[in-house]
């Protein structure tokens, strides 16, 4: 749950810094651009979001 919630997290400030950025976000080599495309490998890196959540639901009893 931990890790969904971190990953969720991060891709929301990773969303808002490129936005307030602007095309300045986007450039290739600056660090919100490579912050923002490493945050997908990193929510999927321990499993989906839907599935990590289902474990846990099970482990949880609900």
């Amino acid at each position: 749950m931990l890790k969904n919630l971190a990953t969720a997290t991060l891709e929301h400030v990773a969303g808002e810094t490129v936005q307030i950025l602007g095309g300045a976000g986007y450039i290739r080599g600056c660090r919100a651009e490579r912050i923002f495309r490493e945050t997908k490998v990193l929510s999927i890196g321990g499993g989906a979001s839907e599935v990590l959540a289902d474990l846990a639901a099970r482990q949880l009893g609900l």
